[in-house]
């Protein structure tokens, strides 16, 4: 059986479900807006070993049938629920309690987990996994992260053509450094910021999916294409481009990412960031590549394996 956890309002979501539905899949969807009248429980014995069932509403599911899971849970602490209560309401604990043991379970089972707590968890620092693109022989941007205001300073005269953004999972607007950006520099002293150099080019991001690839090729009017007026078409990427960042995904621990490139007028391939988990169904919608299909059908064969 296979598990998707989350919310049937996120779109890779809703288009993951719709392909299962589709290819027939026997699947159950655990909605993550109802965790907090969810109930999970976990007993272990001796002889047989562990047993874990999760029940929503009227049904109940044995998670040891779990072959595949894809999860992409939210901030509770967002929904309606916890609206004017404190983090430590007896609702927020009983729902942090629920998804402690729902990520142990799976994170320890011997089923595909699409993806499990620890490789996504590298998203969480950006300076981690600029290393580990450069070790999958990526290039990357000159960067330089620092709360010295004096030291980005001295990086930004050196290279006056650089942007700036966050150094963890928080999504922030990526945007150069101007001139007006210089007054507000001891900023910096408050939270460690990462400056990189411009790499003129065009943009990609390629899916990787096990051992597919699924490109596409980004033209916008701005710099930070997630909002401009972006073009996107589907891609082939040269094949030992391709190669690294199946390799890239691997040494990351990750079943499935997104993965941000850049190539240069001259032919060289940059690596930005990896998102392990990636809205692919912005750039399913826009270039036609058929990711959530193939998302399904990685999870359907996992099934059948085991």
């Amino acid at each position: 059986m296979i598990l998707l956890w989350g919310l049937m309002e996120d779109e890779p979501m809703g288009m993951a479900h719709a392909a299962l539905t589709k290819a027939g899949a026997d699947f159950f969807f655990l909605d993550h807006r109802k965790v907090f009248t969810s109930e999970i429980e976990y007993a272990y014995d001796a002889g047989t070993g562990g047993r874990c069932t999760v029940t929503q509403g009227a049904e109940t599911v044995d998670l040891g049938g779990v072959r595949a899971a894809y999860l992409r849970g939210y901030n509770f602490l967002d929904f309606e629920e916890m609206r004017d209560r404190p983090r430590d309401d007896p609702l927020a604990v009983k729902a942090m309690g629920f998804q402690l043991q729902l990520m142990a379970f799976l994170d320890a089972s011997g089923c595909l987990v699409i993806n499990r707590s620890a490789p996504s968890a590298t998203n969480f620092s950006k300076p981690l996994q600029l290393t580990v693109i450069r070790r999958a022989g990526l290039g990357i941007p000159e960067t330089f992260i620092s709360n010295d205001a004096g030291a980005a300073r001295r990086f930004l005269s050196g290279n006056p053509d650089s942007v700036y953004k966050s150094i963890s999972s928080v999504r922030s607007i990526v945007r150069r450094v101007s001139d007006a950006h210089y007054g507000h520099m001891g900023d910096v002293g408050w939270c460690p910021t990462l400056f990189q150099r411009v790499i003129p080019g065009i943009n990609y991001r390629a899916h990787v999916l096990g051992d597919e690839v699924f490109a596409v090729r980004l033209e916008s009017d701005q710099l930070d294409y997630r909002y401009g007026d972006t073009t996107i078409a589907a891609a082939e990427l040269p094949a030992d481009v391709a190669q690294k960042c199946r390799r890239l995904n691997s040494m990351l621990g990750l079943q499935f990412s997104g993965i941000d490139l850049m190539r240069t007028p001259d032919g060289a391939w940059y690596c930005f960031e990896v998102n392990p988990s990636p809205g692919y169904s912005y750039f399913e919608q826009g270039g036609g590549q058929p990711i959530s299909a193939a998302l399904a059908r990685f999870m359907m064969d996992a099934d059948r394996r085991q």
